[in-house]
């Protein structure tokens, strides 16, 4: 009879080979052919979907949450990275959320990279993204977790900058990389802090440790953790750029799965952190200034994966608010409507234009203009053109970063590039 334990390891096994074979292909200059890249990808997503219907089937007949504990993989300095995994009701329904966008999103984009250059990158990176995905969902403590949520981080990265020969794309990539690092060296600290404080790093020890000194302090740090990845506030402007990838990641990325990793790593560690005000307070300020912001942004882009990212932001800072309340549980279901809308819209967004030039009535929507009279009014016509043309400008919130983060970064560096060339020109003069 297969354990759960096997079931598990194979399933993780299943969905590292892919990667390791496509990886593999293309470190050594060896590539794949395109059906083969193909049928790697689609069979990985097949099994994965086999594999979570089993779990989640185990799960309900079975006891209720089960952890699985594997021999520590690393050892040192009295530290040891011990692969834990949680199957409970919070990481089966992620793991079943997974299983069902990423066949859909697979299935799609075969047409959509037939004959595209680097088409088997393409496929290495969204074969890497379903391992990583469900690293962070299974994983039993915050060291696993760790691990998947770097390398969701890697793939989102990649793929922004997938056309790599625009200019813009790579920029775009560039930004996004700042914002996540940002976020994951607080991710970081916090997960010494956990080692350090609390009697242990497993999520089922959770609750026990709420009463502990440091647990709101943790825990706000695990919620400006979760910003960049979920782009609230203050990390919000590089959602909008993401958009220079293909629309099939901006699906399983921004739409669906990744995205909504800042709610469901709060879901997760909140035994922690739930019966603290300041984190709960931070939470809930951040969703609602994040949802305000996304709200008035949108309504002047007028493209519609920009709209799109923008009214996701928005939705992902209602989530936020839930979960400040207490409504863990409605927090889940949102995520999980909302995972399957913005996936179907951005699937369905570059086809969007067609509709329009086949039928001009469809942008002929009277309830907007009913809604839009109704703000009208309600402000005034002067405090409307006001708050437009700054959302125009998306409240100037990348002149804010430049000039209180970047501009001070890059000085401190052009400082210590000085230092370094005097030093080192001292040292040459002593050596003559």
């Amino acid at each position: 009879m297969i354990t759960l334990e096997t079931l598990l390891v194979g399933g993780l096994a299943a969905a590292f080979l892919p990667c390791a074979a496509m990886g593999l292909s293309l470190l050594l200059g060896v590539p794949m052919s395109e059906r083969r890249s193909q049928q790697s990808a689609h069979a990985q997503a097949v099994v994965l979907l086999v594999v979570a219907a089993t779990l989640i089937t185990a799960h309900v007949t079975g006891e209720g949450p089960r952890e699985l504990r594997l021999a520590p993989l690393i050892e040192a300095h009295g530290y040891a990275w011990t692969p834990v995994f949680l199957l409970d009701r919070l990481s089966l329904a992620y793991v079943a959320l997974v299983a069902l966008v990423h066949p859909v999103v697979v299935r799609f984009s075969i047409p959509a990279f037939h004959r595209e250059s680097g088409a088997q990158r393409y496929w290495f990176l969204v074969s890497l993204l379903a391992l990583s995905l469900w690293l962070v969902s299974l994983a039993g403590n915050i060291d696993v977790l760790f691990v998947g949520w770097e390398l969701v981080g890697v793939c989102s990265v990649s793929l922004i900058a997938f056309f790599r020969h625009n200019l813009r794309s790579t920029e775009n990539s560039l930004r996004t990389l700042v914002y996540y690092r940002a976020c994951d060296a607080v991710m970081l600290f916090a997960t010494v802090w956990i080692h350090h404080e609390l009697p242990s790093a497993d999520f089922t020890q959770f609750a026990s440790a709420s009463s502990s000194k440091a647990a709101a302090a943790i825990g706000t740090l695990l919620v400006l953790s979760s910003l960049a990845k979920s782009a609230q506030l203050p990390m919000s402007p590089w959602l909008h750029r993401a958009m220079e990838g293909p629309a099939t990641s901006s699906a399983i990325f921004y739409g669906a799965l990744s995205v909504h990793l800042g709610p469901w790593l709060l879901l997760r560690t909140e035994p922690l952190w739930g019966e603290h005000l300041l984190p709960r307070a931070a939470c809930g300020a951040i969703g609602v200034s994040t949802a305000v912001y996304a709200s008035l942004v949108g309504r002047t882009r007028p493209d519609a994966k920009t709209a799109i990212a923008y009214a996701a932001m928005a939705q992902l800072g209602v989530i936020y608010v839930e979960i400040a309340l207490g409504f863990e549980r409605l927090a889940l279901v949102h995520l999980w409507a909302h995972a399957g809308l913005r996936t179907w819209q951005f699937l369905r967004s570059s086809s969007l234009i067609q509709d329009f030039q086949a039928n001009p009535l469809v942008g002929a929507d009277v309830r907007l203009r009913t809604r839009a009279g109704l703000w009208r009014g309600l402000v005034g016509p002067e405090l409307e053109r006001r708050v437009y043309l700054a959302a125009m400008r998306g409240f100037w919130l990348d002149a804010v970063h430049w000039r209180s983060v970047a501009r001070p970064t890059l000085a401190l560096f052009a400082w210590v590039q000085r230092m370094e060339e005097r030093a080192l020109g001292a040292v040459r003069r002593e050596e003559r």
